[in-house]
């Protein structure tokens, strides 16, 4: 294993972010990326940031089908869409049993669920971030203000040390935590990306938009929702946690708009089954609720983008 070297799995906006920022601070960085976006990266990578813009003139790519062949790697950053965690799991593999560690950067939890089956405990660790960015026409990706950071933390016994693992990912570009308790980072996360994508998404509009509809108690019940589902997993959130996460969702005049709502606006596909789908499939009171109708609003969106 060489313990320097970072896998980049998914050169969407997140991923791109967070892998420039690694190799402008000097990280061995490889994207793992698809025929299509190697192209596309082929003229360059450029992140705008108020914080520390990075310029990368030749991002190094890989597909899948050259990973076997490559030196090992140390990390996986998995920063993919959740609809394509499965096909990425497959993809690492090689990479991963060569003894690097996976570090996933999704909302929910499901992702751990998946690479535990497929990898073992000790080789995935546990993530999340809050950046906001997107990947503009050209290419750029815009860093939208708020900060970025990137936390991680083991579950029990890891192949990597974090004091390792911690110099590994700490850059200029991000913050970085260190969570001893980052089962329960990933919970709260969740509960807030729910309530803000489930919201925005039922109503296909910005929080502010949303607000000044009238739609203030839709975000506040489905924190409610979120938070309860959380507790009945051994993850209380603290109320002052629930009363940001309130005031986020409710903020007249708000230009919030989580990545699910981009996606719907796109008409692309979005990680509704992932984070709201997989919440509502833990909840043990099968009475339905706003998460529910939420859901619903998004199959029909996913079912009119298939044809079906």
């Amino acid at each position: 294993m060489s313990p320097d070297r970072i896998l980049v799995a998914g050169a969407g906006a997140i991923g791109s972010f967070f892998g420039a920022q690694l190799a402008a601070a000097g990280r061995n960085v490889t994207f793992l990326v698809r025929p299509a976006r190697r192209a596309a990266l082929a003229s360059g990578l450029s992140v705008d940031s108020a914080v520390a813009s990075a310029e990368l003139a030749h991002p190094c790519t890989l597909t899948a089908a050259e990973l076997g062949s490559e030196q090992p790697f140390g990390l996986v950053l998995v920063a993919c869409k959740a609809f394509d965690l499965d096909a990425v799991a497959r993809e690492i593999e090689p990479v991963v049993r060569r003894g690097a560690v996976v570090l996933p950067l999704l909302n929910g939890m499901r992702q751990l669920d998946v690479l535990d089956e497929r990898f073992g405990a000790d080789a995935v660790a546990g993530g999340t971030c809050f950046v906001s960015v997107r990947r503009d026409d050209d290419g750029t990706i815009r860093h939208l203000g708020g900060g970025a950071r990137l936390t991680f933390g083991a579950r029990g016994p890891l192949r990597l040390p974090v004091d390792d693992l911690e110099a590994l990912l700490t850059c200029p570009g991000f913050t970085v935590h260190r969570s001893s308790e980052i089962a329960a980072e990933m919970w709260a996360k969740w509960v807030f990306i729910a309530a803000a994508a489930g919201a925005t998404g039922l109503v296909g509009g910005s929080i502010g938009e949303l607000v000044a509809a009238g739609g203030s108690w839709i975000a506040a019940q489905l924190v409610a929702e979120s938070a309860a589902i959380a507790a009945a997993h051994g993850f209380p959130q603290p109320e002052e946690a629930l009363a940001v996460a309130r005031k986020t969702v409710t903020e007249p005049g708000s230009e919030l708009v989580p990545s699910l709502l981009q996606d719907l606006r796109a008409g692309q596909r979005t990680e509704a089954e992932h984070v709201l789908g997989d919440l509502i499939a833990r909840r043990p009171d099968p009475s339905p609720g706003l998460l529910d109708a939420a859901l619903v609003r998004l199959r029909v969106h996913e079912s009119a983008r298939s044809g079906g």
